[in-house]
């Protein structure tokens, strides 16, 4: 499918001579539609970014795409998304601004020098959605940043430095606490020999939050490379700033160990899966002491395959591989906040026609819970169950239209 827009009167394939139609419109604050289901109005909005012009569906809108559409999402309910949306991530549709309710703290006084809980999954925070863990933010932006989106024609080509720009692209328009999220992230640059110096000086104006008081934290988002002992306690290294390290102390160090023990198995356990190249993300709170060391606070990890397409236990890891050697087109599930029992769908298949395909990794012959059966009972999507070994459900050919309506004259 060519992906059409209306934008000033006119209807444009996206390719280059978009970019002065979005100039032009961005300006004047004029809405764009997506075409990709005619008769229907689908608003998008328009972003300036690195010195281009994006158009992004609005946050909820997306299961209302064509499923051949680029701006295609799977429905909130079939992932965590549908728990946060409007209490903890509330969009505010005029001015495109997204407001996140954290549930850990980004200061601290005396009292929050030594954190009581790792992770700041607690009960009261994962049943209600009103407030983001730190896992629940880092699975937001994964989603914004469309990082959970895979189409044959990106193998190859996500890097580090490409999945950074998402990140960062994705905070933007964000806000927490009052202050725009950009302000307290930080998402290591990656590293170039050449650069050094650059970077180093880049890198102490993006964590100035930190460096100001000792009481303010920030968050992290990056990529493990080894934790290591040192001096009676752990340090967490990441790629990219191996002069940064993250400090755990031995009480903090074993909680972590015995929190993300799953997830560190995965981490591991990606060396011995052949052709798989994962890595182990972690979003973590963090504060400097005065002698310059970084404290971790509070912590998320995250499996990702060597796509950067995160998963939860090694059979989605099997599911993702087999999609992405099919050379599918699929949405990855989140859970954000919900917890471990909750059913999500693990993915869901953009190529099986004009309705989508939510694929669940569900032992079919084990009685089938409440909160599942409600799942599988949702409209909108095809349901199916997959184990390993199982052919994925056929694909269909993509629909092809033909030539573009003509262009009508341009709105003055």
């Amino acid at each position: 499918m060519i992906q059409r827009y209306r934008v000033l009167g006119q209807v444009v394939p996206e390719e280059e001579r978009l970019q002065p139609l979005l100039a032009e419109a961005y300006a004047r604050k004029l809405p764009v539609l997506c075409e990709c289901r005619p008769g229907t109005e689908l608003p998008l909005y328009i972003a300036h970014r690195n010195e281009r012009y994006v158009l992004a569906r609005w946050p909820g809108s997306g299961a209302r795409h064509a499923t051949a559409c680029d701006h295609y999402e799977a429905p909130d309910h079939l992932t965590g998304m549908g728990q946060v949306r409007g209490s903890a991530v509330i969009d505010d549709e005029k001015s495109g601004e997204t407001s996140l309710k954290l549930g850990f703290p980004l200061s601290r006084g005396a009292a929050r020098l030594a954190p009581a809980a790792l992770t700041n999954d607690k009960p009261t925070v994962k049943s209600t959605g009103q407030k983001l863990t730190m896992r629940g933010l880092l699975h937001v932006l994964w989603d914004r940043a469309e990082l959970t989106h895979w189409h044959p024609k990106m193998a190859g080509k996500r890097s580090w430095f490409i999945v950074r720009r998402a990140l960062v692209e994705a905070a933007t328009g964000c806000k927490a606490k009052q202050e725009a999220l950009p302000h307290m992230l930080f998402v290591p640059e990656t590293f170039r020999l050449e650069d050094k110096e650059d970077i180093r000086a880049r890198r102490r104006a993006a964590l100035e939050r930190v460096y100001r008081s000792p009481d303010e934290m920030m968050v992290v988002i990056g990529e493990i490379k080894e934790i290591v002992p040192g001096h009676g306690a752990e340090r967490i290294v990441l790629r990219h700033v191996g002069d940064m390290p993250f400090v755990m102390n031995p009480d903090m160090a074993r909680r972590f160990h015995k929190r993300f023990a799953g997830e560190l198995a995965l981490w591991q356990a990606q060396d011995s899966v052949r052709g798989n190249d994962g890595h182990l993300v972690i979003a973590g709170s963090f504060a400097r002491r005065r002698q310059g060391t970084f404290d971790l606070v509070e912590v998320a990890l995250m499996p990702v395959t060597g796509e950067w397409m995160p998963y939860e236990t090694s059979d989605e890891r099997y599911l993702i591989a087999r999609a992405v050697a099919d050379k599918r087109r699929f949405v990855k599930g989140l859970r954000v906040n919900l917890d471990a029992e909750a059913p999500i769908a693990s993915l869901v298949l953009k190529d099986t026609g004009e309705q989508a395909t939510a694929i669940h990794i569900h032992d079919r012959d084990t009685e089938a819970g409440e909160p599942l059966e409600a799942l599988l009972a949702s409209e909108g999507v095809a349901h199916v169950f997959w184990k390993e070994g199982e052919a994925l459900p056929q694909r269909v050919a993509r629909p092809r239209r033909g030539p573009a309506p003509k262009q009508e004259q341009v709105l003055a």
